[in-house]
């Protein structure tokens, strides 16, 4: 009886078994479609035996007691996650900056019939045409006209691509923050999970195969957006780094802060735990100083991707013009944002201030002595000023003459009183306000007995004082002021705000320290968001100049300007500046350049797609569910159910018959 017993007592074993199994695999296909879910694995294993005796030999006799479940694996390989990871987040940075090239690309509509170059130098309706036809008779009022009317509307389509690219940075810049939020949480979860698995497993009898499932999909999804590396320990816990720097274990977890710039209100993700705000000294995520390569691992990552996408600021022809190459191609040059910007806002600078410099050209003076209102007198260097001999006029003759393109921050000219050294006496000038693109500007002074001189070649401001006669009058040497005593050195600034001083009064190997707050007043440069039509000559045309001062029409003046698109002027990069090229081939230059940066990140990225696809269903076959396996699998325990009931249903009849015998 008791063998018969023990009979049932292991049939009733796989039952059981298979019972739980049958419910192992309804659970993996109610979860067929679940983010995350890895399959779960039944193991059998022998239940124990039961030791009858010990033959002659010594060799136990025993007698089994049927199976269990010994336990319910994931069905995981590491490695397969590790290349899906890495791969996933190296194919997000280049699909990312891919559509940040490909809009850019669109801004510019080239491939929409309406593209930029049109406007530029097309053989109708374009800025260049306007000029040829002007060139063909100045005095034509259409003329005229026609090259008002392209200049309006090369000035608004510049404006338009310009705030385009701007409105972008702001939409990456939005995206930033969402990243770095989704991050922040992926890295709360993994914590969170943690201490969960942690809690669950610490008994030794139970495996936390959801939290796991939960932790293991936020490292995919965590992935996307960096560089991630992990490592499980043997309580259970994953330690996490993100970009090479700790963000959880089983003790914390360190979230990235917004770093917001004050003027663009640019993000920039930093490690607020390794920060000394105080101090000034963040601790940012990204190191853009190393080489992006797929060998050092520095290209992965969608979030590392937009921040170099977008770039640091809102970026000008001052950016490009006379920068350092290497400075340049490790900051601006990484960003397709700024590069554009930079490269675009060259090409209008140039071409607007060389129609202008036509139209109301400049001369130098080494030396300009003014009278100010108050009664005292500012020495400018290497000033500018209205070039009145060679200057053609408008229709109503006056000086200065009209410039087709104005800043919105101030006039071409401002009219001073200043010493002609030739006929000795004081005359009414205009000279030119300054740009103020690099450190070249060439003078500033205050007003009273010191004044500030300004040394171009170290590019540094000293207070001097005026020498004066006996009898106070002004000690003039050929009709130039005398200055002695110098009696400081300051670095120069234009500014009169202390928070936009240009340097910030330090001295670092004899160089003065650039203000990073420091920045340009746009609003008095040729730029593409400061650039409009000159009004005046919106509401009068004949004003345009096209007269010499001796009433001859200038159709020499008129013939240099439609050449200005034949010259090779412009260099579209620092590194080679003796690559020249004119206003066509420049934009020509600027455009296959975005398309070809473009056309390999796209390959890239959509070969990375492909190797992201593959890997994936790579591990899928080990971790995912298919439906056809687990329902064969649910058969089969089905079976193995059927047969142990049968079983026991046999010895149920065999114990029977011995009992009725008996």
């Amino acid at each position: 009886m008791a063998n018969g017993m023990g009979s049932i007592y292991i049939g009733h074993s796989g039952l059981k078994a298979s019972q739980d199994s049958i419910h192992n695999v309804a659970n993996n296909l109610a979860n067929v479609n679940t983010q995350g879910y890895v399959r779960q694995q039944v193991v059998f294993r022998d239940a124990r035996y039961s030791n009858l005796a010990y033959s002659k030999n010594n060799y136990k006799k025993l007698i089994g007691q049927g199976t269990s479940i010994g336990e319910i694996v994931h069905a995981r390989d590491i490695f397969l996650d590790k290349a899906f990871r890495r791969e996933n987040g190296r194919q997000s940075y280049y699909q990312a900056t891919f559509e940040a090239v490909d809009e850019v690309q669109n801004y510019f509509q080239e491939l929409e019939g309406t593209a930029f170059q049109q406007i530029l130098d097309s053989e109708e309706g374009s800025l260049w045409q306007a000029f040829e036809e002007f060139s063909k008779d100045p005095s034509n009022m259409a003329a005229q006209n026609l090259v008002i009317q392209k200049a309006s509307l090369f000035a608004t389509r510049s404006q338009a691509i310009f705030k385009g690219l701007m409105n972008y940075q702001k939409n990456i810049n939005i995206q930033i923050s969402d990243d770095i939020d989704e991050i922040n949480d992926y890295i709360e979860q993994i914590y969170n999970l943690n201490i969960q698995i942690q809690a669950i497993e610490s008994g030794g009898r139970e495996t936390a195969m959801n939290e796991r499932d939960a932790r293991d999909y936020a490292l995919d999804q965590l992935s996307k957006y960096g560089n991630v590396m992990y490592e499980e320990r043997a309580n259970g816990v994953v330690t996490v780094k993100f970009e090479g720097e700790l963000v959880t274990n089983d003790i914390s977890y360190y979230t990235i802060g917004k770093k917001t710039d004050r003027m663009t209100g640019f993000i920039t993700p930093y490690w607020p735990h390794l920060t000394n705000e105080q101090n000034g000294k963040y601790a940012e995520v990204f190191d853009f100083s190393q080489k992006i390569c797929t060998e050092f691992n520095t290209d992965i990552g969608e979030l590392k991707a937009l921040v170099q996408a977008r770039g640091e600021t809102i970026s000008n022809f001052n950016d490009i013009l006379n920068a350092d190459p290497d400075k340049y191609d490790a900051s601006i040059g990484l960003s397709v944002m700024q590069n554009t910007q930079a490269e675009f806002d060259q090409l209008i600078h140039g071409i607007v201030t060389q129609i202008n410099d036509l139209l109301a050209p400049n001369k130098k003076l080494d030396e300009l002595v003014v009278k100010n209102e108050d009664g005292t007198y500012s020495r400018y260097c290497n000033v500018k000023v209205l070039d009145e001999e060679n200057c053609c006029v408008g229709a109503d003759g006056k000086l200065p003459p009209q410039e087709l393109f104005t800043r919105s921050g101030c006039d071409r000219y401002k009219k001073v009183t200043a010493f002609d050294e030739k006929t000795g006496e004081w005359r009414d000038y205009y000279m030119y306000n300054e740009e103020d693109v690099d450190d070249s500007i060439p003078y500033y002074m205050s007003n009273g007995r010191v004044y500030r001189v300004f040394n171009p070649e170290n590019t540094t401001v000293s207070d001097v004082t005026i020498k004066t006669n006996p009898d106070g009058t002004l000690d003039l040497d050929n009709g130039k002021l005398q200055f002695t005593s110098v009696l400081n050195e300051k670095p120069y600034t234009p500014w009169d705000k202390k928070e936009n001083m240009k340097y910030t009064g330090q001295k670092i190997d004899g160089q003065w320290v650039i203000n990073e707050d420091y920045y340009y007043d746009t609003s008095k440069q040729y730029t593409s968001l400061e650039i409009s039509v000159n009004y005046d000559l919106l509401k009068n045309i004949k004003n345009l100049p096209h007269i010499h001062q001796d009433d001859g029409i200038a159709h020499d003046m008129a013939i240099k300007l439609a050449s200005l698109w034949d010259k090779s002027t412009l260099s579209i990069s620092p590194r080679y500046t003796n690559a020249k090229y004119s206003y066509s081939e420049y934009y020509k230059e600027m455009i296959g350049e975005i398309g070809i940066i473009g056309s390999v990140y796209g390959t890239t990225a959509e070969n990375l797609e492909g190797t992201v696809s593959a890997v994936e269903n790579q591990r899928n076959e080990v971790i995912g569910v298919s439906s056809d396996e687990e329902l064969t699998r649910m058969i089969k325990y089905q079976n193995a159910y059927n047969a142990s009931s049968r079983y026991i249903q046999t010895v149920s009849d065999m114990i029977e018959m011995l009992v009725t015998a008996l």
